[in-house]
């Protein structure tokens, strides 16, 4: 075995086991780092890594910490000024239960760097303070709830990345891709039941006025990324100087904003997950992990699904699996101008996944911080919904692609 899939084998496992004993994301995170390093002992790598992370040139890696700021300020300046607040009371106008999945799920429309933690600054009042719920549950309700939509949203980068990678059309991808929202909603409902049954809240306000009034920042930020065709960080800046004209925050909102955005543990945990993914790629384990599963003499289907799986697991973005794995499968799933359906679905169902499962999944690790959880706890339920989402997806996707 590869002496770079060994050491990421070794490291993922003293995570997992930092990640169950109450350690938090960062130190999970440096642990799995610390145990690469030590194992690999090649240096230079490490050097290069965080090289890559500090490039102001090619800027991919510092763009995502300007990103997550403007996200964190926007959100910080959206709960002062109340907008917040009346999204989770007019999408709980339907019901109290309806709200603690549907603002997660309703803000995952909008794909941005950690935007789960915007969904959870939303919901904290609402899970903790309200519904008296438990740091786990509100993590896990956050997390899972903010995600079902990657294998069927055309703006997230895996689906865009895939149809560059393979050749088709995004709309030709979520053809094949869309079972893992449908597998991991009913998984979701299933895991969360216990939840739901469990703890009670006031029903929001029934009125479509207030949901559209705290909607609109949202809608602003879309229409300049989707219509008029401008650049995330750009869109995130307008909507961010729009929203602080017309709300004229005080002086005291702006300054909890702004530390807010400027969070250390926050900022710590983007640090240590982009430089992961960097060591990852440096070292090449996503190609060791395939050479080492084709040459195991492993089906096809197991190849497809495990890969990706792995490349999620291992990085925690739905970029990156898309980046890595689609080009080692494109044999696997593009043959001429014939689609295998189910391949594609199983390797895009995998890197999901494997996403979800991720301790290094920046929206999981930003969550866990944020509401204070035991990691290892809404680890688990993850887990136990990428189980389920699997053995759901799988026989429905199977049975309408044949």
């Amino acid at each position: 075995m590869p002496s770079q899939l060994t050491a990421f084998i070794l490291g993922y496992i003293a995570l997992v086991l930092v990640v169950f004993k109450k350690g938090g994301a960062l130190r999970a995170i440096a642990t799995l780092i610390i145990t690469y390093l030590f194992y690999t002992i090649v240096w230079q790598r490490p050097i290069f890594a965080l090289q890559s992370l500090i490039n102001l040139k090619e800027w991919v890696n510092l763009r995502v910490f300007i990103y997550l700021f403007f996200s964190l300020f926007l959100a910080g300046i959206l709960r002062e000024t109340g907008y917040l607040k009346k999204l989770v009371e007019s999408t709980s106008g339907i019901s109290c239960k309806f709200g603690f999945l549907g603002v997660p799920a309703l803000i995952g429309l909008l794909p941005m760097p950690g935007g789960a933690l915007v969904s959870a600054i939303a919901m904290k009042e609402k899970y903790l303070d309200e519904a008296k719920m438990s740091r786990e549950w509100a993590s896990y309700l956050n997390y899972w709830f903010r995600h079902i939509w990657v294998p069927s949203w055309p703006l997230f980068q895996a689906i865009l990345i895939t149809s560059a990678v393979l050749e088709i059309s995004p709309a030709g991808v979520i053809r094949r891709t869309w079972f893992g929202t449908v597998g991991a909603i009913l998984a979701g409902l299933i895991v969360a039941t216990p939840a739901l049954i469990r703890y009670t809240c006031k029903g929001g306000i029934r009125s479509l006025v207030l949901f559209l009034e705290a909607l609109w920042p949202f809608i602003l930020l879309a229409l300049l990324v989707f219509v008029v065709k401008i650049g995330l960080l750009y869109s995130l800046i307008a909507t961010l100087l729009t929203v602080i004209a017309i709300t004229r925050p005080s002086k005291k909102a702006l300054w909890s904003a702004l530390k807010l955005a400027t969070s250390p543990r926050l900022q710590g945990v983007l640090f240590e997950a982009l430089y992961l993914k960097n060591l990852l790629v440096l070292t090449k384990a996503p190609e060791a992990f395939y050479i080492t599963a084709v040459s195991a003499g492993l089906s096809p289907r197991i190849v497809a699904y495990s890969v990706p799986f792995i490349m999620g697991l291992a990085a925690g973005g739905e970029s990156f699996f898309a980046a890595t794995a689609m080009p080692l499968l494109k044999t696997y799933i593009v043959h001429g101008s014939f689609i295998n359906s189910s391949m594609l679905f199983l390797s895009f169902l995998g890197g999901y996944l494997g996403v979800m499962a991720s301790p290094v999944h920046l929206c999981f690790a930003l969550t866990v911080e944020y509401y204070k959880a035991r990691a290892g706890r809404v680890l688990a339920l993850s887990f136990l919904s990428v189980v389920l989402t699997t053995l759901i997806a799988t026989p429905i996707a199977f049975w309408l692609l044949r």
